[in-house]
């Protein structure tokens, strides 16, 4: 990244063109240090994202203020208290968070009430109503902000793009590391630790969710996170690694499934293909103006293909009944992706008036809207064997119909495969920000 300064600015400035008005005071609250129940141990701090989005100032109990009038924005941080700095060292100066910070002005939090009631401003705009300080003078609108904020995030600049590469290569080669780690390693948790390791090395510290290593059945839960289960000696199944570090608040989301011995065989390999052909169909389809349902449709009919083609489902049936009758679900049982920024699963998806659709597997979509340049999505089909559903299956007469139950059963061990990358929406097409290897003869090499 060749800016030396978050952006916040030019963020701001996005959000006050969606806000559409030319007089007001718009102002945000980050978020406060909080302790574990009834003791005074801190609990980890990460900042608000629309607070960061709109300062890149990552540290607690700090205001922001926006002058839609003057484009003036206004830092005010967190005043320490002179007792307290024996315990949290010496604060950020004013220069020298003008020095790292876009902030117009710096004013302390002590002075929020009056920089607000100085503002000579009609109404302050929040994201919430209880948000408002107490005395302040304004009207208060909490109806507009966090629309205007959303129509700003969803569209990445520049800075947040190379933001997001690079979290998504540190977080790759972590990945990588695992499967390097694999053979040697003899439970899920030490999978978990390494990843955790080998992101916090280079500064990500921070993960944007809870990292998932489940092995064998374990790989069925779509968000496993206990990561405590032992491999019992047995090397001969499937790994899911679905596992992201953040950097600056910005996030990486990937999923790799590998076998822990180093190489892919049987019905496993199978299950792996049919998933990575169904990723290859969904990213060789991106570009602006797509619907992301349709895209989510198109892995789904891939599935179908393959597991018919593997004997899973019966041939006599064609394609289009199967995915009419919803089959797809029972393996499919996720959406495609989402929306990925300063959170993992970040704004925008819903677009206001747009519901989801009310079918297996589909309706879990965190998405539904055309794709436009600027966005970052993730791609992320899997195909699993989870026996909850697969119950459900066998007592549908209307679903049994179409499954081989045998063939079925002999794949319920894989567990599942899903494989996911991160992927900015072009132009032209798409910028792949993941660089884990996915390809079987790429993930074999890397393991021998």
């Amino acid at each position: 990244m060749t800016a030396t300064k978050y952006p916040a600015k030019q963020h701001w400035a996005k959000v006050a063109k969606n806000l559409g008005l030319t007089e007001g005071l718009v102002y945000l609250k980050g978020d406060v240090l909080k302790e574990r129940h009834d003791t005074d141990v801190e609990l980890p701090f990460r900042q608000e994202s629309n607070f960061y989005y709109l300062t890149g100032f990552a540290e607690h109990d700090a205001h922001v203020l926006f002058d839609l009038k003057t484009q003036k924005m206004t830092l005010l941080p967190y005043k320490l208290p002179d007792d307290h700095i024996v315990w949290m060292g010496m604060p950020a100066t004013v220069q020298e968070l003008h020095a790292s910070f876009e902030a117009d002005e710096i004013r302390w939090s002590t002075e929020l009430v009056a920089a607000i009631n100085g503002s000579g401003a009609s109404t302050l705009y929040v994201l919430r109503q209880e948000d408002a300080p107490k005395d302040i003078s304004l009207a208060v609108n909490s109806e507009v902000l966090q629309d205007a904020i959303t129509a700003a995030r969803i569209y990445k600049s520049a800075y947040e793009i190379e933001a997001m590469r690079k979290i998504n290569h540190i977080s790759s080669n972590a990945h990588v590391a695992l499967m390097k780690a694999a053979k040697g390693s003899q439970t899920e948790v030490e999978l978990d630790a390494l990843f955790r390791y080998e992101t916090a090395r280079f500064g990500a510290r921070g993960q944007a969710y809870q990292p998932i290593v489940g092995v064998g059945s374990n790989a069925a839960t779509l968000h496993y996170g206990r990561n405590s289960a032992s491999f019992n000696g047995n090397h001969d199944q499937l790994c899911l690694v679905d596992a992201g570090a953040e950097l600056g608040c910005y996030a990486s989301d990937i999923t790799r499934t590998f076998p822990l011995n180093g190489k892919f065989a049987g019905d496993a390999k199978t299950v792996y293909e049919i998933v990575l052909q169904m990723q290859k169909a969904v990213l060789a389809a991106l570009k602006p103006g797509v619907q992301w349902e349709d895209m989510h449709r198109l892995a789904a009919k891939v599935a179908v293909e393959g597991l018919q083609k593997a004997g899973l489902l019966k041939a006599e049936f064609s394609v289009q009944e199967l995915l009419e009758k919803h089959v797809d679900g029972v393996f499919f049982p996720h959406g495609l992706g989402h929306m990925i920024g300063l959170d993992v699963h970040d704004v925008g998806g819903y677009p206001k008036g747009v519901q989801r659709i009310q079918a297996p597997g589909i309706r879990y979509l965190r998405m539904r809207r055309a794709l436009e340049p600027g966005f970052v999505v993730t791609v992320e089909p899997g195909v699993y064997f989870v026996e909850f559903i697969l119950n459900e299956a066998r007592n549908d007469n209307e679903i049994a119909k179409y499954m081989n139950w045998d063939v079925v059963d002999r794949f319920i061990k894989v567990g599942g495969v899903r494989i996911e990358d991160c992927v900015v929406i072009t132009e032209s097409g798409i910028d792949n920000l993941t660089i884990a290897p996915k390809e079987i003869a790429e993930i074999e090499a890397i393991m021998a």
